[in-house]
């Protein structure tokens, strides 16, 4: 008798479903690989409400953004370089936090974030930290090289 509860508290500790913070970090990156490729990717902006709360905030370098205001972001993104393809590179977890490395490539053929259409291509690598609330991203954290962004669409000069 005591094998057999000993066996089936073994098959408890082991089971996937007792690793309940592992499945929400998994559910995380999920939801976190599907903004990327079908909403950022597929310019699919219709959907950014299946993975964001109603109370979203992008942190940027001395404001924050609710979700309107991202959402405006990555359509006027997405207008001056229409070919934009954003591959997810890498994804980790922790908790309640998704950290996606990514590269976001395209030619700026169209007007649009404040800059002239150049004809060029574009290829940036970036980092984006969420943190996820009930299932959906809450907070944003991005970072990116805007310089190499602007010097390879030929907005700006390298500096000697």
């Amino acid at each position: 008798m005591r094998k057999v509860l000993v066996l089936a508290l073994m098959c408890l500790v082991c089971s996937p479903a007792a690793a309940q913070p592992g499945s929400d970090e998994e559910t995380n990156k999920a939801v976190a690989r599907a903004f990327f490729e079908d909403v950022l990717d597929q310019g699919r902006f219709d959907l950014y409400a299946q993975s964001h709360s109603a109370d979203f905030v992008a942190h940027a370098a001395g404001y924050d953004a609710p979700l309107a205001a991202d959402i405006a972001a990555a359509k006027e993104e997405r207008k001056a370089i229409p070919d934009m393809r954003v591959k997810v590179n890498q994804i980790l977890a922790e908790r309640d936090m998704v950290s996606v490395y990514w590269t976001a490539s395209g030619t700026k053929t169209e007007s649009g974030m404040g800059f002239p259409a150049t004809g060029k291509k574009i290829s940036i690598p970036g980092m984006t930290i969420f943190r996820f609330k009930a299932g959906k991203i809450s907070e944003e954290w991005s970072v990116f090289d805007m310089s190499s962004a602007m010097l390879q669409a030929g907005l700006c000069s390298r500096q000697h």
